[in-house]
């Protein structure tokens, strides 16, 4: 009988503990005594990037570890930036977090959280990752040198931006006030992974990571689409932070507020709806042999967020999609292993996503009329990207 290949066998531990995590009672005691930083690297993954998690250790060895690192020293920054109360504290960490990458001799030591700044239990897993710094970094140093200047890219790219991000809260008290402030907050946060996610694509296959204006554009709509799915489903629980993504809110206590944020919700999830096209066009882009589990974390990345908003329009009552365009856990596996497998059935359902979304848009357009639906506003990541 023909054995697993070590690289094979090496991705079961990663996936098992995947699936079996609860990532709403995060395991803090047994997190605290793993004492070997290989372990404690991939047993807080689930906990830190959720639904990414899963996608992540489903890609190839070479670039599994190095989306891994980089998710969760994105998790410390928006840890950072979450739990230091004022903007000032928010800033320095961050700015000497982007610093301890400049050092060619070695990582400086992140910034420590004191435990007490969070009773909550993913919160505190979160500060754990960030008071662990030191077994992450292992991993930084086990990468070759062209994956580990991506990885500082990325550090800069996100933590500048969440700079950016603290401060127009602070001045405008908590309030996006544009859609171009939405986009570029949407970039910062969730595009530049994307974007690193893309470089690790073209750097596993001995490509060039630089890509041209019209592919970075497209990281950027993929990153707004996935991170408004993030927003939507956790619009009150930011709205009890004084965080606000939109300048309807905030509103007055009672059922005013309830409908305000209902009305937000929608039309944010509209306006993901109109983007989400461009998702099929990203990854019908990325080269894959036959056979790809490249190919098949991007396809269940596509999947989750397709399955979200499925959900989250129908609960909106906004009369995006039908039961018929409903793809189950079930169907999903179905259509994941199909992707897996096949480069042509992953075409075809790309096909079949591009059409069912557009299909979506067009139903929604009366209900888009009667709502102030944001313009895309005067955001060009080129430029932004340029600048910095």
């Amino acid at each position: 009988m023909k054995s697993l290949p070590t690289e094979e066998v090496a991705l079961l531990g990663p996936i098992f503990v995947n699936l079996l995590a609860n990532r709403r009672k995060p395991p803090l005691s047994r997190l605290r005594s793993i004492k070997d930083p290989e372990n404690f690297f991939w047993q807080i993954l689930p906990h830190a990037a959720r639904t990414f998690s899963l996608v992540i250790v489903f890609l190839p060895p070479r670039m599994r570890r190095a989306l891994a690192l980089a998710y969760l020293y994105c998790r410390m920054l928006d840890t950072y930036e979450d739990l230091l109360p004022s903007v000032d504290e928010k800033e320095r960490a961050l700015q000497r977090f982007i610093d301890r990458f400049g050092d060619p001799n070695g990582l400086k030591p992140a910034p420590a959280l004191d435990p007490a700044l969070t009773v909550d239990p993913r919160e505190s897993t979160h500060l754990l990752l960030v008071n662990r710094a030191p077994d992450i970094d292992r991993n930084f140093e086990r990468l070759d040198r062209p994956q580990q200047d991506a990885v500082r890219r990325l550090v800069r790219r996100m933590g500048t931006g969440m700079i950016w991000s603290s401060r127009i809260l602070a001045q405008q008290e908590g309030v996006l006030q544009t859609p171009g402030q939405l986009s570029r907050y949407c970039w910062h946060v969730l595009g530049t992974p994307i974007l690193f996610a893309d470089e690790m694509q073209r750097l596993d296959q001995g490509l060039s990571p630089e890509i041209d204006d019209a592919r970075l554009r497209l990281c950027a709509t993929v990153g707004e689409v996935i991170q408004l799915a993030n927003i939507t489903r956790d619009l009150e629980k930011d709205y009890a932070r004084g965080i606000f993504y939109h300048p309807q809110l905030p509103a007055p206590e009672g059922a005013q507020r309830e409908q305000c944020i209902r009305e937000v919700r929608s039309q944010l999830i509209l306006r993901a709806i109109r983007r989400f096209r461009e998702f099929p066009r990203f990854f019908a882009a990325i080269p894959a042999p036959q056979i790809s589990r490249a190919r098949g974390a991007a396809m269940l990345l596509i999947i989750t967020t397709y399955a979200y908003y499925w959900r989250a329009s129908r609960k909106a009552g906004l009369p995006a999609f039908d039961d018929r365009q409903r793809i189950t856990r079930f169907d999903g596996a179905l259509i994941w292993l199909k992707c897996v497998l096949s480069s042509r059935a992953a075409s075809h359902f790309l096909k079949w996503l591009e059409k069912t979304v557009l299909i979506a848009f067009d139903r929604c357009q009366p209900e888009a009329s009667k709502r102030f639906i944001w313009e895309d506003g005067n955001f060009d990541v080129v430029k932004i990207l340029r600048d910095s």
